[in-house]
């Protein structure tokens, strides 16, 4: 939920002394003790850079914005990255194919009951907080009774059936279900410990400015936040296990991706964590840099207003604004998603690194995975023809563009993000097929928190939303282990809702699929669930995700793929992604027999870092005063 600009402590490198006696060490070619010359690499062969110290930083640019460290309200893919190095879940996400990973999790074991209701774990002894207090139970209990509690957190979706938590002795808690529940194992919620925490009200427990630096379990600590520029993450000396050999992970963020890929270029990022598919080709004979690209578990997707006039869920009801005669007239969205050709838009905009979307279960999934491209009902192929042909029998006039139904034309604006080129090429294309068939798109350009703000714009009763968008193009991510989360965005009420999208059996059929104890069972309503949506079209997806991560060959090795098997990310499944890195290029590689490099001295990084963590990366673009009646979605 939306909270109003703050400035939040703990901001090393963030004060304008600081800045200036950066830039004099710069100036002066000294080099001060916390500097960080070039850090990460990737395991192929390189002709460049000097390895960096043992104790040097890890370097990550990006361009999504890391909305929140605040991990019951963070909403972007990035902000959960951050909360996955440095925050552990009970059970942590296993590289190699994101099982339950019992040799690197707060618990050491499991069990479950012949009924699927009750289930046990037992906890790691000897596992501290960074301040080196033990951890326990009870802060397991605390985290999860917090979630079940506050009523707004994100993370909700994963308690949906816990009854009760307790607590036997200091290393056992039991959670009791009122069904089974199979996400438990795979559930997305980072314990946070409660003598730091249980003092805040936990009806805004989403909402609170974090204390900075964190208090964590995890290998990394987040002691610096800055959403606009550096997040900073920091070794923890109490970790239970080896100690990263990077000192400090920076995550950098940058207002245009273009510039995160020169400075890789350049040396001055070991990665950059949110790439473009158009990439994937340009740096084909790149020796300094390998791209990994990948199937993520997501899609992208038009998402039209989907909230009822008398409401449904958080949502009162759409503003007065929306254009609900036509985003939410059954003609016009399946006419539109006959309209568009997906292959043509995997193979230009997406360099085909994007595969065309069938439904909403990317074939990340493997085992839940069903390709609905051939149904004849919802298996949306590029068909102008039958696209006018159902505007026509909606009652849709078309004999002028846009078309007509009782004096309203079939117009409509499409908000995309500012900071995504490609998304704002695709909806070209989108309104170009649009129009083709009767439909006008009128593209709206505009910034994350803008669009934030539409989506969750306030209504006349106190906590709940009167959305003021017509349709938007953004994307889902999704969880690692399973393609509930994809599923639960659309389900009513739910905490990750964006559309307000509202049907019982949709609900059913998704709470049905969590709560199945059988395999077959789980996939038939996931396979239920997307035929509901398909039909109703609250989102019409268009392309499946994918990771395309940049990584330096020169300056860190031993990235760990996830999955291991076929192709995988480097990075977003969990903190061993990062614990396993070392310092310098793979032994025997070209890179590792260079004896001189040609990347940014140590003192001009640290520069550099320090103006992006006071403003914004000073190379790229940034970002112009923000208007007065848009909130700043950042909690610190």
């Amino acid at each position: 939920m939306p909270s109003s600009t703050r400035t939040g402590p703990g901001r090393a490198l963030s004060r304008t002394g600081a800045l200036v006696a950066a830039l004099l060490l710069a100036l002066t070619g000294a080099t001060p003790a916390p500097a960080a010359t070039p850090a990460p690499a990737t395991d192929t062969g390189s002709a460049g850079q000097r390895a960096p110290a043992p104790d040097g930083d890890y370097r990550i640019g990006h361009s999504q914005p890391i909305d929140s460290v605040n991990p019951f309200g963070q909403q972007n893919s990035l902000a959960n990255s951050v909360s996955q190095l440095g925050y552990d879940l009970l059970l942590n996400y296993r590289t190699a194919d994101g099982r339950p990973d019992l040799d690197n999790s707060l618990a050491e074991s499991y069990r479950t009951s012949p009924d699927g209701r009750t289930w046990t774990f037992r906890l790691r002894p000897g596992i501290t907080w960074s301040d080196g207090r033990p951890l326990t139970s009870a802060d397991v209990k605390w985290t999860f009774d917090t979630v079940r509690a506050n009523e707004t957190n994100v993370l909700r979706g994963y308690v949906v059936n816990i009854r009760k938590v307790t607590t036997p002795d200091p290393l056992t808690v039991v959670f009791s279900l009122s069904a089974p529940d199979a996400r438990l194992e795979s559930a997305f919620v980072p314990v946070l410990p409660a003598h730091v925490f249980a003092k805040y009200p936990v009806e805004s427990i989403d909402k609170i400015r974090m204390p900075l630096p964190a208090v964590t379990t995890a290998p990394f600590r987040i002691t610096a936040y800055k959403k606009g520029g550096t997040t900073v993450l920091t070794a923890n000396p109490a970790f239970r296990g080896e100690r990263p050999a990077m000192r400090r992970v920076l995550l950098v963020h940058y207002q245009a991706g273009e510039a995160a890929l020169r400075d890789i270029g350049l040396g001055s990022l070991d990665m950059v964590a949110d790439g473009d598919s158009s990439w994937v080709a340009k740096l084909k004979k790149d020796r300094d840099i390998t791209v990994w690209s990948s199937p993520a578990p997501g899609y992208s997707e038009i998402a039209f207003n989907s909230c009822p006039p008398g409401g449904a869920g958080d949502c009162a009801g759409p503003a007065k604004n929306v254009r609900t005669a036509v985003v939410q007239d059954p003609a016009v969205r399946r006419a539109l998603a006959w309209g568009i050709d997906r292959d043509n838009l995997s193979r230009t905009i997406y360099a085909g690194q994007n595969l065309p979307a069938d439904g909403l279960i990317s074939p990340y999934y493997s085992a839940y995975y069903k390709g609905f491209a051939k149904d004849p009902e919802i298996g949306y192929r590029h068909d102008p023809a039958r696209a006018r042909a159902l505007l026509k029998d909606g009652g849709w006039d078309c004999a002028t563009t846009p078309c007509v139904k009782d004096g309203t034309k079939a117009e409509f604006e499409m908000m995309v993000r500012a900071t995504s080129t490609q998304d704002q090429n695709a909806v070209r294309r989108i309104r170009a097929w649009a129009a083709e068939i009767g439909i006008t798109i009128d593209m709206s350009v505009v910034t994350e928190d803008a669009l934030n703000n539409a989506i969750y714009n306030p209504s006349s009763v106190k906590g709940r939303t009167a959305p003021s968008f017509d349709a938007f193009y953004w994307a889902w991510s999704g969880d690692v282990g399973t393609p509930d989360l994809n599923l639960e965005v659309l389900r009513t009420g739910s905490s990750w809702a964006d559309v307000y999208y509202s049907d019982p059996g949709y609900d059913k059929a998704t709470l049905d699929a969590v709560r199945s104890r059988e395999m077959s069972g789980r996939v038939a309503a996931m396979h239920r669930a997307e035929r509901i949506a398909l039909t109703e079209l609250p989102y019409i997806p268009t392309v499946f995700s994918a990771y395309i991560v940049l990584t330096r060959n020169d300056t860190w090795h031993g990235h760990q793929p996830s999955p291991s098997t076929g192709k995988g990310s480097p990075f977003g499944t969990n903190w061993s992604q990062l614990t396993a890195l070392r310092a310098g290029p793979r032994p025997g590689t070209t890179a590792a027999a260079a004896e001189t490099g040609s990347g940014v001295p140590a003192p001009a990084w640290l520069a550099l870092a320090l103006l992006t963590a006071c403003g914004g990366y000073a190379l790229g673009r940034r970002r112009g005063a923000r208007p007065a009646e848009i909130r700043d979605w950042t909690d610190e």
